[in-house]
């Protein structure tokens, strides 16, 4: 009897299970539930998307084709409502699933904070293709945009609407940006870049309230500053999508806490990516999403695999701005080499402990990225340096 392996949720977590399961289990039946209308497609380059970089056709990882000849069965605009345990049932708005091994995927939604006004219209979110369409509308009919929250999505979003030909705000409640992803330095030499390319950044800036009459028209700030704006994206960080599996016995912190095979505490269920919460770390990173579904994939079809915690890194995809780090950023106890040339906006830090590389700082240099991550995520050793030079030297 074939096995049946059902996943819920079609982002790059759910695909990736798919993937894994069918290399593992060439005869097992799989079907993938979607709430959503559309294919996996790739999230990370929405601003891309919204900026016309980019087409939806690009951003489609696979078509229909894929799915047909990989015999994994893609049921779309499929609400989950909830699971039943006991039969290995999962119940949605459009019938009932059953399972063998069940993967939950089903990824995160944007957090949408108490703040007064927050229910005008013209104040949006951006997770999905539909949002990015909704704001590209509101773009081309409107003259300022103000984003909240200057993380590496708000950041990339607002320099997106910019090139629509708005003018944008960036408003950051913390007195630099990047305070988790990069140090002062960094950070200052980010917001010189931002503000070169027209993008206005208001720092320790805590909305109060957005008001307006029927549509935003402003956003007033704790201290009271206020700033005119025709619309407002909130960029505040990611909620797991936990709420049809709250009640049903599962270990649930921020996500669905997990081991190293992706397993719950309740048998033949898994979970992966920014559902997913291992070693009390819940990062609802892109590449992090990819490795759990894969190691979930394996897992549910019979091949035991590990998830090897990976070290996050961040990666600001802006044109004519490079800024990465990896890794931590802020070891008290590492030996450090790092190279700051302000005139040229470029500076590199690197921690070391036992020669390898713990940390890293990139800015300003376009080539360097890559060769870092590579040396990290392989362990390689570097014996011996002194300075800087010689670190490059051996990348």
């Amino acid at each position: 009897m074939m096995k049946k392996i059902l996943i819920i949720g079609a982002g790059i977590a759910g695909l990736n299970a798919s993937k894994s399961a069918r290399e593992v289990d060439k005869d097992c039946q799989i079907t993938i539930l979607e709430s959503g209308s559309l294919n996996t497609y790739t999230r990370t380059r929405i601003p891309h998307y919204i900026s016309g970089e980019t087409s939806l056709n690009d951003l489609t990882t696979y078509g229909d084709d894929w799915y047909i000849k990989n015999r994994i069965n893609l049921v779309k605009e499929t609400k989950v409502t909830g699971i039943d345990v006991n039969e290995k049932m999962v119940l949605t708005d459009k019938g009932n699933y059953y399972y063998d091994s069940l993967i939950i995927a089903a990824g995160a939604s944007p957090f949408k904070p108490n703040i007064k006004g927050i229910d005008l219209k013209n104040i949006f979110t951006i997770r999905t293709i539909h949002d990015a369409d909704n704001v590209i509308n509101s773009a081309k009919k409107c003259k300022v945009c103000t984003v909240i929250g200057g993380g590496l999505l708000g950041l990339e979003i607002g320099h997106s609407i910019r090139q629509l030909g708005c003018e944008v705000n960036i408003i950051e409640r913390n007195e630099r940006l990047l305070p988790r992803q990069s140090d002062s330095i960094a950070s200052s030499l980010l917001l010189d870049a931002l503000k070169s390319k027209g993008i206005n950044v208001y720092l320790n800036g805590e909305t109060e309230e957005f008001v307006g009459d029927n549509e935003v028209s402003r956003v007033k700030l704790k201290d009271g500053r206020v700033i005119d704006t025709d619309f407002v994206i909130l960029s505040m960080g990611v909620r797991a999508n936990i709420a049809p599996f709250d009640n049903i016995g599962l270990e649930i912190g921020r996500a669905i806490k997990v081991d190293k095979y992706m397993r719950t505490n309740i048998e033949d269920i898994y979970a992966a990516g920014d559902v997913a919460e291992y070693n009390e770390n819940n990062y609802c990173i892109w590449p992090i999403a990819i490795s759990q579904g894969k190691v979930a994939g394996s897992n549910a079809a019979g091949k035991v695999t590990i998830y090897e915690d990976t070290k996050p890194h961040t990666q600001l995809k802006i044109p004519g701005i490079t800024l990465f780090t990896i890794g931590n950023i802020f070891c008290q106890d590492c030996e450090s080499l790092q190279r700051f040339d302000k005139d040229n906006g470029k500076y590199l830090k690197f921690f070391l402990k036992d020669g390898l590389i713990v940390g890293a700082i990139v800015f300003g240099e376009v080539s360097l990225p890559n060769k870092v991550r590579k040396a990290v995520e392989n362990k390689k050793k570097f014996i011996g340096i002194s300075n800087i030079d010689e670190l490059l030297e051996s990348l």
